[in-house]
């Protein structure tokens, strides 16, 4: 079974941050909310209080398959800020490792050095502070072991995109029907 990790540093975007656990685990995605505060008490741009599983410092890296940041702030520069952070994201880029970020956390490919390798998307007006080696406008972009997309209301094609690199298409496609994402679609066509 793949097992993800998402950062988490206080000012996270809640949205972001919970409906990725939240599908992964419908997945049956092995996926720990890992806090970089120090603490497992984190609380996001909202005011929203989570308990995060585990704190950075206690992870084994070596047990995932998956890194995955929010966007958010000021939790997009805490990310961002972070050496261990950076690190983590750069080693699992450079071990083929699945990389993803969301809406402003692209920040942080940028600080970790990978933003330049990629074709990547992000929320609107971030790609000024984003070297991708090419800007996407799509909703969700994959390349190589990356994967960014644009923001909380693109959250679960995110969450699809990391169930189907992580389980397969079938088990993305599972989960878009129980979550009623085909309904919704088809309501807007």
């Amino acid at each position: 079974m793949a097992k993800a990790m998402i950062l988490m540093g206080n000012g996270y975007e809640e949205v972001e941050a919970l409906t990725v656990v939240d599908y992964l685990r419908r997945a049956n995605i092995d996926i720990d909310m890992v806090s970089i505060t120090g603490s497992l008490e984190t609380v996001g741009d909202h005011g929203i209080q989570v308990k995060a599983d585990r704190r950075l410092e206690d992870i084994d890296a070596g047990e995932y398959d998956a890194v995955i940041t929010p966007g958010g702030m000021p939790g997009t520069r805490m990310l961002a800020g972070d050496e261990r952070v950076l690190k983590l994201v750069k080693d699992f880029f450079e071990r083929g490792k699945w990389v993803a970020s969301i809406c402003a956390s692209p920040m942080v490919l940028e600080a970790a050095g990978v933003a330049g390798s990629v074709k990547g998307t992000c929320y609107p007006g971030i790609e000024q502070n984003v070297t991708f080696k090419s800007h996407s406008e799509d909703l969700v972009v994959q390349d190589g072991n990356v994967i960014t997309s644009r923001g909380p209301a693109t959250a679960d094609y995110f969450a699809f995109k990391l169930i189907e690199a992580l389980a397969g298409r079938e088990k993305a496609e599972e989960i878009r029907a129980k979550t009623l994402a085909r309904m919704v679609e088809a309501s807007f066509r």
